[in-house]
């Protein structure tokens, strides 16, 4: 894969970080239709876990089927597809080496009641996002909830286990912020090496 000038002065940025996690980064900024330019766009998939199915799904029942997300962020032209540790399971075989991938390894469900957002619990681990060939990790919080600082510790220990000779196996990226309620939704990706 040729680096274009605008991706290579992004990737200058983390000198400090193995060649495992600027070439995952890089993978993830050289794909799609905005590949090279230093932007990206990610398809999340996670909504029928954390909003239940029916709600998310029905209106589109191909949506059931996890293979038609990956298909759908790879017709689409997308940098990257997110979803949690079933989704990207699913498809890890069948589409691998199309479309990197970022596994997200929280998650709450439209079960949970009470409180101002929605309790995330640990789905899955660095580990298995390594085994999987995932160019990242991602875990949603939702600071100033009563569940923030949980989450955000919960998240954080999950990927202390992981080690890879002596580099820290992840590094923050890049975080998404938007307005959905309140509080405020935060995505943070860690990429890994």
């Amino acid at each position: 894969m040729k680096i274009t000038r605008k991706v290579r002065s992004i990737l200058d940025n983390y000198s400090a970080d193995s060649p495992g996690v600027k070439a995952n980064l890089a993978r993830i900024l050289m794909q799609g239709k905005l590949g090279g330019t230093g932007k990206l766009v990610i398809l999340p998939v996670d909504q029928g876990f954390e909003h239940g199915p029916a709600r998310s799904f029905a209106v589109n029942p191909d949506a059931y089927d996890p293979h038609y997300h990956y298909q759908l962020a790879i017709d689409a032209g997308l940098s990257a597809y997110a979803a949690p540790l079933g989704m990207i399971e699913a498809g890890a075989n069948r589409f691998a080496g199309q479309i990197p991938t970022i596994m997200k390894v929280n998650s709450s469900n439209s079960l949970a009641a009470g409180g101002d957002a929605p309790s995330q619990a640990i789905t899955g681990s660095v580990a298995e996002a390594l085994r999987l060939g995932c160019s990242a990790v991602g875990f949603t919080i939702y600071p100033g909830s009563d569940a923030a600082r949980t989450i955000l510790c919960q998240s954080i220990a999950s990927f202390s286990p992981i080690s890879v000779g002596s580099t820290p196996p992840i590094t923050v990226a890049t975080a998404s912020v938007k307005q959905v309620s309140s509080p405020t939704l935060v995505s943070p990706i860690f990429i890994l090496p």
